[in-house]
């Protein structure tokens, strides 16, 4: 065998081994399975389990599971997990690590402050009211920035409105589906819209390349669960 015949098989082999080990070593690998964070006050197991199966007939496995968002952001920039079924438009800035959304909107949701029927119409009118806050949301970090006198609250919408009826917090702030979903606003009390929301699924940037498929998953969950934001 003469030795350029060697230098050739040899060069061969090596470019094949780097080849290979550039395959394995890529996200879009046969094997991964991306684990994605859904919101644990919206979802129950059964709607965790859907997820899951349209996602796999759009040609993704993910691997879902129920986190507060506070947890998720944590979450996602400690690498535990790729990706987010809700995040609001700023979810770059609350992370803090590349991350790239989809191209479906989930909802876009308007952000109310909850106050009894009176002379309060807008957040600036607070005087110190007990504030109750959905423990987790992250939504109204910027709005209620500065404000001292805050409850945050496990149990989102339901345990809200517990408080308020005991008179434990005296206004709040929900989200529009959250809201809606408790029954709406309260006796003696109105709503008054203080933010928009918009909502994306999202998943860390070195994942861009499933986003096409992430996106056809994400529009087929929203119909499955009959929910057109």
């Amino acid at each position: 065998m003469g030795r350029l015949d060697l230098v050739s098989i040899l060069g061969g082999l090596f470019l094949g081994l780097t080849l290979s080990l550039l395959f394995v070593s890529s996200p879009q690998a046969k094997d991964v399975c991306l684990r994605i964070a859904v919101p644990e006050i919206h979802i129950k197991v059964e709607g965790i389990d859907l997820y899951r199966r349209v996602m796999e007939e759009a040609g993704l496995c993910v691997k879902p599971s129920a986190f507060p968002q506070v947890r998720a952001i944590a979450a996602i920039q400690s690498g535990k997990i790729d990706g987010v079924l809700a995040g609001q438009e700023d979810f770059q800035e609350l992370v803090g690590v590349p991350v790239v959304h989809g191209d479906v909107v989930l909802a876009t949701l308007p952000g109310f402050l909850i106050v009894p029927e009176g002379p309060i119409t807008n957040f600036w009118d607070l005087h110190g009211e007990v504030l109750g806050v959905p423990l987790g949301a992250t939504w109204p970090r910027k709005l209620v920035s500065g404000y001292q006198n805050i409850v945050k609250v496990p149990r989102g919408a339901e345990m809200l409105r517990e408080m308020l009826h005991e008179g434990r917090i005296e206004v709040m702030l929900l989200d529009g589906y959250s809201l809606q979903q408790t029954g709406g606003v309260p006796a003696g009390y109105k709503a008054i819209p203080v933010e928009n929301i918009t909502v994306y699924s999202w998943l860390r940037a070195e994942y861009a390349d499933f986003l096409p498929k992430f996106d056809i998953g994400t529009k087929a969950y929203l119909k499955a669960v009959g929910y057109d934001g």
